[in-house]
């Protein structure tokens, strides 16, 4: 295996890694939130973007056109993407 395809999997390994364990704190702070009345917030955008950003250099062909699903599973980029569109969407329609 050459050198550039090991780095590719370490990288992408790590990366991967680092992004499942944000996006599942995500998921339970979410649940515990529910569960006990606590309130803590989500980490915005740092799981899923880590999730896509290990799927860009996988090693794996044709892989790179999915990097987009993480950023929708993460609860933090979902609530995120949510509130932009919110503020983007209704915010302005109502200035008019």
């Amino acid at each position: 295996m050459p050198i550039s395809v090991a780095l590719a999997w370490i990288a992408s390994g790590a990366l991967a890694l680092f992004g499942s364990w944000i996006v599942i704190l995500n998921y339970l702070e979410f649940v515990n939130s529910f569960r006990h009345g606590w309130h803590h917030s989500l980490i915005p955008l740092l799981g899923g973007v880590g999730l896509a950003a290990a799927i860009v250099p996988s090693p794996l062909p044709r892989v790179a056109r999915f990097a987009w699903v993480p950023l929708v599973i993460d609860l933090g980029c979902l609530y995120t993407l949510i509130a932009f569109l919110y503020v983007v969407v209704v915010q302005q329609s109502l200035r008019k």
